[in-house]
This record gives C-alpha cells, sequence and structure tokens, in this order.
C-alpha cells in the first residue's frame, strides 16, 4: 500500500498538467443507459480484443447491475474515440451523494458494479494500447466535473489503465491513495485427479470421504441450470438455502436486499442465453440442500454467493457441491477457478493461489475535493484503528448495528 502524505492545512490547488498522450482521444458522455447502449456493439468488441477483460466489466453485468442499483445515482459513463472516431474506450462511471467523508456529504465518482458489494475485477474497458490516453483523457475530463471524491476500487490487478492513472495522479499531484484487497484463485489442471493431487493430503481424503458417506445414506443428485424456464425454480432455491443459512445465526442474508435479488433475476435470464450461468443445486432424497451460482466467461468461472441448509451442515454439503461444481469445470475445459475477494479458509483449502485486486481513491484537484478527502481518509484510519483493538465479536456486532441503522 502507498499513500500519498495529505494534511488539512497543506491542500494544494496547484498541480502539474497532464501529460500529452501520443494518441489522443475525445470524450462522449452518456448519462442514461439508453445512450450508453447506442455503443454496444463496439463495447463487446473492445472485450473480444482485449483478453485481460472479465465478465465484470461486460454489458451482461454491468446492465443490470444498474437497473437493479441505479435510482439516485447519476450515469456519468464516458466513450473515448480515437482521431478517427473509432471507439477504443468505455468508462461505465456514476456519481451518487454519500456519506464517504464522515459526517460531511460528497460527490463520489464510482464505477457502475461497485457500492453494492456484488462486483469484482472491474476496470475500464480499453483496447490494448491506448491505455495511456484514456487514463490521461479521463483525468482532463474529470478536473472539470463537479464530484469530490473519486472510488475506482476491484480493480483488475492486470489493469493497465491502473498503473497509468497511478503514474499520472503522482505526476500531477493529485490527493490519492492506492489499496491492496485480497483475492483467491485457482489454477485447475486439465484432469481430476491431477487436480486432488494440488490439494493436501488432508484435504484430498476430505473430497472422497464426505461425498462416499453421504452417497452411502442418500441418492445424491447434482443439477445445473440450462434454460430459462428453469431459473425461477433455482434462484429461489439458492435464495431460500441462502437465507436459511444465515438467518440461523441471527444475521441477514444477501438476499435480503430487494436489488440484490432483482439484479440476480435479471442477470440470470441474459447469461443463459449466452452459456455463462453456473447455477448449481444438489438433492438428497430428492430434496434441495446446498445451491451455488457462478459465472463462466472465456476460460474461467468465477464464484458468486452459495446456500446450504443448515440443518444438514454436518453433512458437509456445501463442500460436496463444491467439490462437484470443480470436477465440472475441469471435464468441461475450463482451467480457472476465481474465489474473488477475500481470503477466507474455506476458500484456501482448495489449493488457491493468492493476488490482490486494486482500489484507487482520489480527490477532486480542488479545496474542496482536498477537505473531502482528508476527513474521509481521516476517518478510515480511526475506523482501522478500532476494528484492529476491539474484540472480533464486538466488531460485528457493531458492524451489524450500522446495517441496520443504514437500511431503516
Amino acid at each position: 500500500m502507498s499513500i500519498d502524505t495529505v494534511a488539512a492545512t497543506d491542500l494544494q490547488t496547484n498541480f502539474a498538467p497532464i501529460p500529452a498522450c501520443a494518441n489522443p482521444v475525445r470524450i462522449t458522455e452518456c448519462c442514461s443507459w439508453e445512450e450508453l447502449d447506442h455503443y454496444r456493439s463496439d463495447w463487446v468488441q473492445l472485450l473480444a480484443d482485449n483478453p485481460n477483460l472479465g465478465i465484470f466489466c461486460t454489458p451482461e453485468w454491468l446492465g443490470p447491475w444498474w437497473h437493479a442499483y441505479g435510482y439516485g445515482r447519476s450515469l456519468m459513463a464516458l466513450v473515448f474515440a480515437d482521431q478517427h472516431g473509432e471507439t477504443v474506450g468505455v468508462a461505465p462511471l456514476y456519481r451518487e451523494r454519500s456519506g464517504s467523508a464522515g459526517f460531511i456529504k460528497a460527490n463520489i465518482l464510482r464505477l457502475v458494479g461497485d457500492g453494492s458489494g456484488d462486483s469484482d475485477d472491474l476496470d475500464f474497458v480499453v483496447r490494448p494500447g491506448y491505455e495511456g490516453a484514456v487514463a490521461a483523457a479521463f483525468l482532463h475530463w474529470a478536473e472539470r466535473k463537479p464530484w469530490h471524491i473519486c472510488e475506482l476500487n476491484c480493480l483488475s490487478p492486470r489493469s493497465t489503465v491502473a498503473t497509468h492513472l497511478l503514474e499520472l495522479l503522482r505526476i500531477g499531484g493529485w490527493k490519492h491513495v492506492r489499496r491492496d484487497r485480497a483475492l483467491v484463485s485457482v489454477q485447475l489442471p486439465e484432469t481430476w485427479a491431477l487436480f486432488l493431487k494440488q490439494l493436501s493430503s488432508k484435504e484430498r481424503g476430505k473430497v472422497g470421504n464426505r461425498l462416499r458417506r453421504l452417497e452411502t445414506r442418500h441418492q445424491l443428485t447434482f443439477h445445473r441450470c440450462e434454460q430459462t424456464g428453469e431459473l425461477a425454480e433455482y434462484l429461489g432455491t439458492l435464495f431460500s438455502l441462502h437465507q436459511k443459512r444465515w438467518e440461523s445465526r441471527a444475521e441477514r442474508g444477501s438476499f435480503s436486499q430487494p436489488q440484490r435479488v432483482q439484479f440476480y433475476r435479471g442477470l440470470c435470464a441474459l447469461l443463459t442465453n449466452r452459456g455463462w450461468l453456473e447455477l448449481w443445486t444438489m438433492k438428497m432424497d430428492g430434496m434441495p440442500v446446498a445451491a451455488q451460482i457462478g459465472l463462466r466467461y472465456r476460460n474461467s468461472v468465477s464464484s458468486l454467493q452459495e446456500g446450504f441448509d443448515p440443518d444438514y451442515s454436518a453433512d458437509s454439503v456445501g463442500y460436496v457441491l463444491r467439490s462437484h461444481v470443480l470436477r465440472s469445470c475441469i471435464a468441461s475445459g475450463i482451467n480457472r477457478y476465481e474465489f474473488l475477494a477475500g481470503d477466507q479458509d474455506s476458500k484456501q483449502r482448495w489449493g488457491a493461489e493468492m493476488g490482490n485486486y486494486i482500489d484507487i481513491r482520489f480527490a477532486h484537484p480542488g479545496c474542496s475535493g482536498a477537505a473531502h478527502f482528508v476527513a474521509s481518509e481521516s476517518l478510515r484510519s480511526i475506523k482501522g484503528w478500532f476494528r484492529e483493538r476491539l474484540p472480533q465479536e464486538l466488531w460485528k456486532k457493531l458492524q451489524q448495528a450500522k446495517g441496520k441503522l443504514v437500511s431503516n
């Protein structure tokens, strides 16, 4: 983590000019999703041209997200074109009024997909070779717009745009901070037997033993949703099992939010038609006991959400379904399984590799933007200090209380 020194008594208002780029681009701003959708074919082509971009940068993911979560937020999506008028980049951004700076309300600029806890591996969608030009044009545009803090969260570790942005922010003297957040992924070999060899001997034994133990006592069946007509049933199973698990622990589950339910319904209808949906259920004696949803894109599968019946937790039904899904992925030629953000032990047991997403946070080059930035960074520091020192259970209860206040 690197952070520029920020002091409330030393707010810079004179910034170095952003260096000119060899490939200048012009920007078109889209203030509605309908306007942005005019560039969908260009967007899709940019994704095809850039193998570093994942499913969270596609219109299939971001469109349903915006329709579910966009209320009260202002779309400020940018389309970048070269001197010949060809689209070379898309940056789906939005602005919202937020209490990110503590008691001070600030205008926050974010990528579409961020702010709900659903999206990972975000990025600007840019044709290779134009990353520097797009980053420079974006900052030139940002200087003239009404916002205080820009948060570009969960950027891909492969993001070249992020590298250029950080350098331009440093050169220009913009108040900014870079933070890393853990991500976990598993490299999948060509066969299930080779995958098992990647696991510890203890974990290898658990994979086989837990499945065999259930098979001797129950009739197990595994099903993958493959048609849109099946979605309502499969999603209903996922939602109910996920909520049942968390509510048994007196916690709110992810699908207690109507917006997330709406998002998943709209998303899954699109993904099923493209063959990108990995929505699985596991039944014991005909009764669903575990469910899992993931995204298939290029040669990888990303795990999103799961649920299982807590009445069968001793049978490790979620674990058994996970192993079945991994085996299916390998059989279909998938070579990477993404657990996404977070480094929980439950992810690392599968022979996972650790990496980092990138968060970039910076202030508008003006006194008010820098003041908001200072206030919000100070608040984050105080929050971090308490989190490190309070007992984990107390911290958890405080966060739950905060969530209830926000929802009310």
